[in-house]
């Protein structure tokens, strides 16, 4: 029987306490702190994203351990504006929400209880809801994944990244259902797990195209191998941090499969061939790939 602990962050504040603030522009707030595994490092700080219908409302899953201290920040430097609550006790049944900056205007977050946690923010209200989820077999690492690279529309700048969203019963998958991405002069993009770290372009903060499946994403930076497609739209992207596969889909629901961008010798040599499902076909037989050949992939009939 799954026990589940939830924590209603109210509306009622207590005297002295801040009033709401404008929601973070870019639609993202941070957490950091003692209760995650990279405690306040704010390169690694994981990112709870907003929705476009509900700019002021943030959701995020992650493992949290028990007893240990946590807060909300607007931005990934210090001295902006944070959230915590009132009481410095464990939080538990109805607080509230309150402002300050730099550790003071209100106490850091606590949970009773390690493991993963659902968490929806509310900065115009200044309330919350931090529910124990329904899923604890693997600790939660990240928030959001981002998508980075000339494929997509923020392009290089990984502040711009696109957003791939955590599902919430199963928060190691993370989609977006429409991603535009190009196909132009052999645009390419990877995966960020954390937005601050990963502007330094340090491989620790990215997931690439497997060596051997372009279906599989991996740590291994060998070659900076990135994904592309053939063709410029509208895609569904989702990732899944547990099997570590990743699907790339139109969004009209037709499969374009998963192209990969050459690398070392793949340029330099004969035509490499994938299907449309993503994986790599030695002795194509008659049918629909996608041809790698000198840095660039397109789609192919073989009678």
């Amino acid at each position: 029987m799954k026990t589940v602990m939830k924590l209603a962050l109210g509306a009622s504040l207590l005297m002295g306490a801040s009033m709401a603030s404008a929601a973070p522009a870019d639609g993202k707030i941070y957490i950091v702190g003692e209760a995650l595994s990279y405690t306040y490092s704010l390169d690694e700080a994981q990112a709870l994203l907003a929705r476009p219908d509900a700019p002021s409302v943030f959701t995020g899953t992650i493992y949290l351990t028990g007893d240990k201290e946590f807060k909300f920040m607007d931005y990934t430097e210090w001295g902006g504006n944070e959230y915590g609550v009132a009481t410095d006790a464990a939080v538990s049944g109805k607080v509230a929400l309150v402002s300050g900056s730099n550790d003071e205007g209100y106490n850091k977050l606590k949970v009773a209880e390690s493991g993963n946690y659902y968490m929806v923010i509310d900065t115009d209200n200044l309330t919350a809801e931090i529910t124990k989820s329904v899923y604890q077999e693997t600790e939660i690492k990240y928030c959001s994944l981002f998508l980075v690279g000339s494929a997509t529309a923020g392009g290089w700048s990984v502040d711009d990244g696109t957003p791939l969203y955590q599902e919430v019963e199963t928060p190691y998958v993370y989609t977006n259902t429409n991603t535009a991405l190009t196909a132009t002069d052999g645009a390419s993009f990877k995966i960020t797990t954390a937005l601050k770290g990963g502007g330094s372009f340090d491989a620790k903060y990215f997931y690439f195209r497997d060596a051997d499946n372009s279906g599989k994403i991996s740590t291994d930076n060998t070659d900076d191998r990135q994904w592309s497609v053939s063709e410029n739209g509208d895609y569904k992207v989702s990732v899944n941090t547990v099997a570590d596969t990743i699907s790339i889909e139109k969004a009209s629901g037709d499969s374009t499969g998963i192209n990969s961008v050459a690398t070392g010798a793949e340029s330099a040599s004969a035509p490499v061939y994938y299907n449309l499902s993503g994986n790599r076909v030695n002795n194509p037989t008659s049918g629909i790939y996608i041809e790698v050949s000198g840095g660039k992939a397109r789609k192919v009939a073989i009678n």
